[in-house]
């Protein structure tokens, strides 16, 4: 069992940006040196965790410093209504990038779009981080248990060159990203996704030893003359 240990405000948002960015809440705990159970609750208490982080970076700090860039914040905000309104997808990083265009066309100086002002950004105005998929894929952790103690039986005679794991997936390679940053009012629904995709499939062995990817377009009977 994975023993559970202190992880300070700037650790607990620094895992819940690296979530953002695709990381996994077991990757995390690797990472972090701590449970997986601990990163899940990191995550599923993200709110807490931001507003405590804005309550203390900026604890004592008059509002007048804030205000100096009010119109930069209402630009953000209105730019991102009309991008999220044509379902297009918006990632952070954008957010950032289209601030810094604005606050120049604003002729605002020494503004930075750092982590901490789209930190503050988002939290000001309800934003939050969500998958637009409208699937969900279930996997019984019973079963996952099982085979952990199965296979390594199961393999025990066969020398790792012998051993070989191969898996397939899909490259929907027309296929926009299907997160984004919404407000937490707005449904969590994204544009019509292209179906039109790629099976690759790969094959390793236990030794290390990589097979060629093997890419299928369409089967045969679904091609037209």
């Amino acid at each position: 069992m994975s023993k559970r240990v202190f992880l300070n405000l700037e650790q607990r948002i620094e895992i819940l940006r690296q979530y953002e960015k695709g990381k996994s809440a077991r990757k995390l705990a690797e990472l972090f040196y701590c449970g997986r159970t601990q990163t899940n609750k990191i995550i599923k208490e993200r709110d807490l965790s931001l507003k405590e982080y804005e309550d203390f970076k900026f604890r004592g700090v008059k509002r007048m410093r804030h205000e100096k860039y009010i119109k930069i914040n209402e630009a953000v905000l209105e730019w991102f209504k009309t991008v999220r309104a044509k379902k297009i997808l918006v990632s952070g990083s954008m957010i950032q990038h289209k601030a810094t265009e604005l606050a120049d066309a604003l002729g605002i100086e020494n503004f930075s779009a750092s982590n901490g002002w789209l930190d503050r950004f988002r939290i000001r105005n309800n934003i939050t981080f969500r998958s637009l998929s409208d699937e969900a894929a279930y996997l019984d952790p019973s079963l996952c248990e099982d085979w952990q103690e199965r296979l390594p039986l199961l393999l025990a005679r066969y020398d790792d060159e012998d051993i070989f794991n191969m898996d397939e997936t899909a490259l929907f390679f027309r296929a926009l990203p299907n997160k984004s940053v919404i407000q937490k009012s707005e449904e969590a629904r994204g544009g019509k996704i292209p179906k039109e995709r790629l099976t690759i499939s790969f094959c390793v062995s236990a030794a290390g030893e990589k097979e060629k990817p093997l890419v299928i377009w369409r089967c045969q009977t679904n091609l037209k003359e």
